[in-house]
């Protein structure tokens, strides 16, 4: 009677792997390659139709923009609400940073171990590093050959707006960033930073005073008055409103290694937070079916509230030359051939399929946002592992900043030739390390690296009003310094995949011997559960 068990289990699995050899003997059918151009287009075109409503609705936005511009007379408040659509968007992407994030990493970082963790994040950071600083390079290198300041002397005035009143010390600057890495609360990490506030220490000194006395014989009247005079700026701790992503990549990089060393006990907390994940990128894919018309939005209000693009463009003409030239130099000659040399993959076909993540970087001026976007591009379009993606992307929309440090060594130097400075070549050193650490500093968010070249300025004692001076166009500038920004996070990845592939095969193995084990317990605990109904139905029948 046991072996009538046993064979029957026995030839239970027999069916089941009978129908898997079936299964693998006879695949189904795939579809022939369409052969007619109009086939291969519409496959295409079926395909990528995210990306070219993306490409449409930025054609509309900017098409739409104009027209009102021409046709209209809108007040400044009116004008904002052709941005709600885009602002609901934007704010639906930034929602989905926290939870993409924190589980992107830490799963990564779990699933891969200390010890292959310790070899990818050293080649990410090695080349973060170095892209940050060619970038700085190429920069300086053209503002000093171009010198767009001494050409734009007489067409730009020098004046004084909110910035004059905003004093930045650099040392303080840095020292926040470590703060920052450690946060206090990790609730309040999530929408709070921490920001030093520099607040003017006032002393009183007595000045004498000549007056001329007509009433009397003496030919003047010396007065003593007290007048205040600022002493020195003291450090007060303050905060403002935004997402600590330091701290957060920090703690989810630690956690994710403790888990890591807990061993099978900590995969309860793994796969939960890789099924949190995968929601999260569920829910973009729905989020992105309305990007064209946010999109679009965000393009249309940015036109819209320009104020005479034409007198502004041209006073400062030679400045945004320069920059978009080292942008060009940095994004379509240094990063694809960096690309190149370590794959030896097509790099053309590597940026056509990071194209929607691009173009909403171009719309929404944020690489932060534009992380769910990139999440999708980088892992579907072009393939690369989850364990590589996971870590190397988040870590990168917060310190790999290619075009906000290349922006902030032209800008500065634009500023020091429009006023006259002669830097030496000490300064230009400076300048690039300083802008180098700063854009380490930079949110992911618009404009953020406005405020941190507040950070070189001081390094080169140029006064931080002088910002006013590129202000008006640092929005237009911005989106596409946020393009080169994404840009080089996806360069960094697929460079990082690639001299990771060992790692990666390992991994891959190593799930898959943890899977065959996972199939043989549980086959083994059915073999078990069939014998035990068995030996019951015997003893029934008997």
């Amino acid at each position: 009677m046991s072996g009538q068990q046993i064979h029957a289990s026995d030839v239970m699995e027999e069916m089941i792997e009978i129908k898997k050899h079936e299964a693998l003997k006879h695949p189904k059918e795939q579809l022939p390659e369409p052969k007619s151009f109009v086939q291969t287009l519409k496959r295409h075109l079926k395909e990528n139709i995210l990306l070219v409503m993306t490409v449409i609705a930025v054609g509309l936005g900017v098409s739409l923009g104009l027209y009102l511009r021409a046709n209209t007379n809108f007040t400044p408040p009116t004008k904002k609400y052709f941005g709600v659509p885009g602002e609901l968007f934007l704010r639906a992407l930034k929602f989905l940073i926290l939870p993409l994030v924190s589980t992107s990493l830490i799963t990564g970082i779990a699933g891969l171990g200390l010890q292959k963790t310790g070899k990818v994040a050293a080649r990410a950071f090695i080349f973060y590093f170095s892209s940050t600083f060619m970038a700085v390079v190429i920069g300086l290198i053209l503002v000093t050959t171009i010198r767009p300041g001494y050409l734009s002397k007489g067409a730009v005035t020098i004046n004084k707006e909110s910035f004059e009143k905003q004093h930045v010390n650099t040392a303080d600057t840095f020292i926040d960033l470590l703060r920052n890495l450690i946060p206090e609360n990790m609730i309040q990490m999530t929408f709070q930073l921490y920001q030093t506030r520099l607040e003017p220490h006032y002393k009183n000194i007595t000045i004498s005073d000549n007056m001329n006395d007509t009433y009397s014989n003496q030919s003047s009247i010396t007065r003593n008055k007290t007048v205040q005079i600022i002493d020195y700026y003291d450090q007060k701790p303050s905060s403002r409103e935004g997402l600590d992503v330091l701290g957060l990549v920090l703690f989810c990089i630690t956690f994710g290694a403790m888990l890591a060393q807990i061993g099978e006990r900590g995969m309860v907390m793994v796969h939960f937070l890789e099924i949190l994940n995968e929601v999260s990128i569920k829910i973009i894919r729905i989020v992105m079916w309305v990007s064209p018309l946010g999109i679009m939005s965000l393009v249309c209000v940015a036109v819209l509230e320009m104020e005479d693009p034409v007198a502004v463009f041209k006073s400062i003409s030679y400045y945004m030359m320069t920059v978009f030239i080292g942008l060009g130099i940095q994004g379509l000659i240094f990063l694809p051939t960096v690309y190149f040399i370590f794959t030896r993959k097509n790099v053309f076909k590597f940026g056509k399929n990071m194209s929607e993540a691009l173009l909403v970087a171009l719309a929404t001026a944020s690489s932060a946002a534009t992380l769910p976007i990139t999440f999708k591009c980088i892992e579907e379009k072009n393939k690369v592992s989850k364990m590589i993606s996971r870590f190397v992307l988040p870590v990168g929309a917060t310190i790999n900043l290619d075009g906000t440090a290349l922006y902030e060594a032209v800008a500065s130097i634009f500023i020091a030739q429009l006023n006259g400075i002669n830097l030496s070549f000490v300064d230009l050193i400076v300048t690039s390390i300083t802008a180098t650490l700063a854009s380490i500093g930079a949110a992911g968010i618009p404009s953020a690296g406005l405020v941190t070249m507040i950070i070189v300025l001081s390094a080169l004692n140029i006064p931080a009003d002088q910002i006013s001076l590129i202000y008006a166009v640092d929005w237009f500038l911005d989106r596409f310094r946020t393009m080169i920004n994404v840009w080089g996070d996806s360069i960094a990845t697929g460079v990082v995949a690639h001299l990771s592939r060992e790692e990666v095969a390992q991994y891959e193995q190593e799930q898959n011997l943890k899977k065959s084990n996972t199939s043989a317990n549980k086959k083994t605990e059915s073999k078990e559960f069939m014998l035990e109904n068995l030996k019951e139905n015997e003893v029934i029948n008997i």
